[in-house]
């Protein structure tokens, strides 16, 4: 099997292009037998859609020198990915990725904003006496770029796990790429454990979805911090893309 690169893994090896991922897939699919092109190809797929939406994957696909037969299938599985499924199987996407990083900015001098943290590089957060940076402390941008990975995998970890927990409950909540998103950014910004008590997941989990989205719009926004309200907005707005 070809090895496909995760997006957090691309993340810090851009040397490996969408392109090679995409070519060295197709290629290989087309002396496949039926069964295990469609497997092959499915995990192409699931590795290119981090890195960018379903309407660029398909533009890609179509405008590429593959196979006939192989674009045409790939394009059918991109679509039929493209639907709900479980929010435990989503990985983060490069849109996902670009909202976060977007919004949090890039600071490499570590300063406190009075929430007893110490914070630095995309929105890196240390508990004040827990960590050894101090403010004022300069990181390289490849030092951000590493802490943002290891922040964003795990944020996108604790949404996966909700999802898990809530189907080990027998509750099977089926939600879009772009709402799986939205949630990471919450999480990241708001912690995992506050995003699985808030109202968002509690209507989601009932799978209301209109008043989910709804709740993303106030969650956790206060005067303190005006800019919230501009950044939930966003979230909403993701979220909603999804249906």
């Amino acid at each position: 099997m070809t090895n496909l690169l995760t997006f957090e893994e691309y993340s810090l090896n851009e040397e490996i292009s969408f392109k090679e991922i995409w070519n060295k897939a197709a290629d290989k699919a087309k002396n496949l037998p039926k069964i295990s092109r469609q497997t092959l190809l499915r995990n192409a797929l699931f590795s290119l859609l981090t890195f960018g939406s379903v309407t660029s994957v398909i533009q890609y696909i179509q405008n590429s020198d593959a196979d006939e037969e192989v674009k045409k299938e790939a394009i059918e599985q991109v679509e039929e990915m493209n639907k709900f499924i479980n929010g435990s199987l989503f990985t983060l996407s490069q849109t996902g990725w670009n909202h976060i990083k977007n919004e949090e900015k890039l600071k490499l001098k570590a300063y406190k904003l009075g929430d007893g943290m110490v914070t630095v590089g995309y929105g890196h957060a240390e508990r004040v006496g827990k960590t050894k940076l101090k403010p004022g402390q300069r990181i390289s941008e490849e030092e951000a770029r590493k802490l943002l990975k290891e922040d964003l995998t795990e944020a996108a970890d604790g949404v996966r796990r909700i999802f898990s927990d809530w189907k080990s409950e027998g509750v099977d909540v089926k939600i879009t790429q772009s709402m799986f998103d939205a949630l990471v950014s919450i999480a990241y910004n708001a912690g995992v454990t506050g995003l699985r008590n808030s109202q968002i997941m509690k209507f989601l989990k009932e799978k209301e979805y209109k008043k989910a989205s709804e709740s993303i719009l106030n969650f956790k926004v206060r005067k303190r911090f005006p800019g919230l309200k501009v950044r939930r907005q966003k979230e909403y707005d993701l979220f909603r893309s999804g249906f």
